[in-house]
């Protein structure tokens, strides 16, 4: 537990702490802006690149989609929410609702 009498409000500090403070929480900002965008990047690769799964790559061609990862991923889904899965099918819900 913290000892709040340890605790001083940045209110109570000099300008130039204050400063220092704030620059050192810009600065993790930024690094953890930064760490989520590479991530997102990532996905996004992975999720267009071609499905290495032969019979899901030949299932989704027999459908007329491009085999890719993130056709892969939302068929699955949808076979999940077909079968009873209500997160699935909220997931799914929520997805046609952003549009």
């Amino acid at each position: 537990m913290a000892n709040d009498q340890n605790l001083i409000p940045i209110n109570q500090r000099t300008k130039s702490e204050q400063r220092e403070i704030q620059t050192k929480g810009g600065i993790a900002s930024g690094k953890a802006r930064r760490k989520q965008a590479n991530l997102k990047k990532a996905f996004q690769t992975l999720l267009e690149s071609e499905v290495n799964n032969e019979q899901m790559r030949e299932l989704l061609i027999s459908l007329g989609y491009t085999p890719t990862n993130a056709m892969a991923l939302a068929l699955v889904v949808l076979q999940k929410a077909l079968n009873g899965d209500m997160k699935a099918f909220q997931e799914i819900q929520s997805l046609i609702d952003k549009e």
